[in-house]
């Protein structure tokens, strides 16, 4: 009985010896890799190119917004009971917040609006004015806010970042606002 038993745990061991060998050999077993050598670079036409690009997003606009921050023609009183009047062609300037990998042309195109600097307006108002005191006119047109959105591609398009609120200002040719100040 003790032979037998002795039997059945050499063979256990046997067994055991085995399988160690085994799991070894296999482990030391080339990759499988569809016949390239183990120390080839993989092939770089198979590898995606990285690329980059940026988009308008949130975009919305306010129509017959008077952009206070351009004065466009100005007549001052220096007189009393004097009757300003402003009948010229000035430049009201157009603003484009551009950036956050957008030039000013691209965000211009994005806007479907012109990316030259300036607009020429017809400017054409009178008003009585005290002494000292002044009508101004500023322009009027389109007002865009809207965030720029950066990506990057890889295989995926990943979204790399967002600016912050960014505006632009489209002068109309025709209208302004005029004020007494």
């Amino acid at each position: 009985m003790h032979l037998s038993s002795t039997t059945r745990i050499a063979g256990a061991v046997l067994v055991l010896s085995a399988t160690l060998v085994a799991t070894a050999a296999h482990a030391n077993a080339a990759p499988a890799n569809d016949g390239a050598s183990p120390t080839a670079k993989p092939d770089v036409s198979t590898r995606a190119a990285v690329g980059k690009y940026s988009k308008l997003i949130n975009k919305s606009k306010q129509s017959n917004y008077t952009n206070q921050k351009d004065e466009i023609a100005r007549c001052t009183a220096q007189t009393k009971g004097m009757t300003c009047m402003i009948n010229k062609t000035a430049s009201a300037t157009r603003t484009i917040d551009a950036g956050f990998g957008l030039s000013r042309g691209a965000v211009a195109g994005s806007l479907n609006i012109s990316q030259a600097k300036t607009q020429s307006v017809a400017v054409t108002c009178s008003s009585p004015v005290k002494k000292g005191h002044s009508l101004v006119a500023y322009p009027i047109g389109t007002r865009y806010k809207y965030k720029i959105e950066k990506h990057i591609t890889t295989p995926l398009d990943y979204k790399a970042g967002t600016s912050g609120w960014k505006h632009a200002f489209n002068p109309a040719p025709a209208k302004v606002s005029c004020k007494v100040k």
